[in-house]
C-alpha cells in the first residue's frame, strides 16, 4: 500500500475513534431553529449515507482491483473525517440536550396534554434510535466492517492500537452513560412517588377535617 493509502487509513482510524469517544461537543454548524423532527431525520440520513459509502468501500475490496488501491474508500474516509459526521454529531448534541432538559422539566411538571405526551414520546423514541447507545453500530450494517478492514491493513501501525483503545474507551463511556440514565430514572421515580404520597396526605387531611366538621355539627333540636 502506498503512502497515500496509509495516511488515509490512519485518518479514518483516528476519526472513527474520535467519533466513538466524542462527548458530542462540536460547535453547532446548523441554525438552532431547526425542528427536532428535522434533526432526527437529518441524523438518520447521515447514518444511511455513511453506511452506503461503507458498503461501496467493501465492494471495492472484494473486487480486488489494484488500479483503485490508492483511492479505495476515499468517500467513506472523507465522510468520517468531514462534515457528514460532524453534522450528525451536531444534530445529536442538540437532540440529547433537549432530551435531558425534557426529563428534568417533566419531573416537576405533570400538566402535559395527551397530544403533548404522544409527540414527546415520538421524539424521545426517535432520538434514542438515531443518537442512543451504540446507534452507529445498531443503525448501520457495513460501517464497522469497513472500518475493521481498513484497520486490518494497518495492524502493524500504531494507529491500529490507538483505534482499539478508542473502542475500549467508548465501551466504558457507554457504561457510564447507562448508569447516568438509570440514576436519572431513579430520581424521577422518587420524585413521582413523593408527589403521590403528598397528594394522598392532603386527601387524608381533607377527609379528617370533613369528619371533624360532621362530628362537631349540632344535632337538630339541640
Amino acid at each position: 500500500m502506498n503512502r497515500r493509502s496509509n495516511l488515509s487509513c490512519q485518518c479514518l482510524i483516528l476519526s472513527i475513534g474520535a467519533l466513538l469517544l466524542s462527548p458530542l461537543s462540536f460547535s453547532p454548524l446548523l441554525a438552532q431553529e431547526i425542528s427536532l423532527e428535522s434533526r432526527i431525520q437529518s441524523a438518520n440520513e447521515s447514518l444511511a449515507t455513511l453506511d452506503n459509502q461503507a458498503r461501496a468501500c467493501l465492494n471495492i475490496f472484494e473486487q480486488g482491483d489494484s488500479n483503485t488501491t490508492a483511492y479505495r474508500c476515499d468517500d467513506f474516509i472523507q465522510s468520517v473525517d468531514g462534515t457528514l459526521l460532524e453534522n450528525y454529531l451536531t444534530h445529536c448534541e442538540a437532540l440529547k440536550t433537549w432530551r435531558e432538559e425534557f426529563i428534568t422539566s417533566e419531573s416537576t411538571n405533570s400538566n402535559f396534554s395527551a397530544d403533548d405526551a404522544v409527540t414527546n414520546l415520538r421524539l424521545l423514541s426517535g432520538i434514542e434510535l438515531v443518537c442512543g447507545e451504540n446507534a452507529l453500530r445498531k443503525r448501520t450494517e457495513y460501517v464497522f466492517s469497513a472500518f475493521s478492514l481498513l484497520q486490518g491493513e494497518q495492524s502493524q501501525n500504531r494507529s491500529s492500537t490507538l483505534g482499539n483503545r478508542y473502542l475500549k474507551e467508548f465501551e466504558q463511556e457507554q457504561l457510564l452513560n447507562t448508569e447516568r440514565r438509570r440514576l436519572q430514572s431513579s430520581v424521577l421515580e422518587q420524585q413521582q412517588r413523593r408527589r403521590l404520597e403528598t397528594n394522598q396526605q392532603l386527601r387524608n387531611l381533607e377527609n379528617e377535617l370533613l369528619r371533624q366538621q360532621i362530628i362537631r355539627r349540632p344535632l337538630p333540636g339541640n
